[in-house]
């Protein structure tokens, strides 16, 4: 099974890398994902006041789970692109007045493609590129004890990404693992949706 998806891999990343290309590797890195929902929490909070015309509270998650599968076609000279899938959890809201509550969540996932640079022969790299990806959007509302779930709401559209990371260990074999911060920005194509991602990885 791994030889099939590391051919698999390969054939994916084969038209975009040059005939020199000396190295492919998988790997998968688990962490925290972040976004800034305070702003618009407090926003929607706010207008649920004006609304109702009682006073709204509210709470927000300011991180969730994360997880990403990639893989990593080494060209050289400390150069790379790699092409993966990340998925986060949900980033939930919760309001409440007298009598009645709401909430809302948040999460994001797709494929991402990125040129990355290792500097010289230090640890650090860095990356830069693109993602294609899905906004999802839950909310409902809870009056008397009994909850209603309003819908799903998906949003798709692309954004850049932009990383930096550090190699912790290099071993004979090939595998090797790293810690790193990504930054989704506008995921499924929706000005403001950024996510950060905060991860330690392997790979082999």
């Amino acid at each position: 099974m791994f030889k099939i998806i590391k051919l698999v891999a390969f054939a994916l990343l084969l038209p975009f890398a040059p005939a020199n290309a000396e190295k492919l590797s998988l790997g998968v890195s688990g962490g925290l994902s972040f976004a800034d929902v305070g702003d618009y929490a407090g926003d929607v909070a706010q207008a649920i006041a004006n609304a109702t015309g009682n006073t709204t509270t509210y709470s927000y998650d300011r991180a969730t789970w994360g997880g990403r599968l990639f893989a990593d076609y080494e060209i050289g000279s400390g150069l790379s692109i790699e092409a993966g899938y990340f998925l986060t959890g949900d980033i939930d809201i919760s309001y409440s007045i007298p009598g009645a509550t709401a909430s809302e969540a948040f999460s994001g996932s797709g494929i991402d493609f990125a040129a990355k640079y290792r500097i010289s022969e230090e640890s650090l790299y860095v990356k830069a590129g693109m993602h294609s990806s899905t906004l999802n959007y839950a909310s409902s509302i809870t009056i008397g004890g009994t909850t209603v779930n309003l819908g799903t709401i998906e949003t798709e559209g692309s954004g850049g990404l932009f990383g930096v990371g550090y190699l912790i260990s290099e071993e004979e074999d090939g595998s090797s693992s790293y810690v790193g911060y990504d930054l989704y920005a506008s995921v499924g194509g929706v000005d403001d949706a950024d996510f950060g991602y905060l991860y330690y990885g392997v790979s082999f």
